[in-house]
């Protein structure tokens, strides 16, 4: 990353994409879900381990209420 190698701080730049990541696939595998309707949430189908994963991104290692928060303060300095 051109950031890094030039020792500049990518604390923005991270939180940015971990918010968009997880937002991103928590709106696929809850579109995939609507998708595959009651069975989409039968363990039947990977559907809903898709699910089950995606949603946890958006709560491990920073919500994304804590991105946004991140984000902000990085914007406000």
């Amino acid at each position: 990353c051109y950031l890094k190698n030039e020792g500049k701080p990518l604390t923005k730049e991270s939180a940015m994409a971990k918010y968009y990541a997880s937002e991103v696939a928590v709106r696929a595998s809850t579109e995939a879900v609507q998708i595959f309707g009651g069975y989409g949430y039968t363990k039947d189908f990977p559907v809903e381990k898709f699910y089950r994963d995606s949603k946890l991104c958006t709560i491990g290692e920073g919500t994304s209420e804590i991105q946004k928060i991140v984000i902000s303060r990085q914007i406000l300095k």
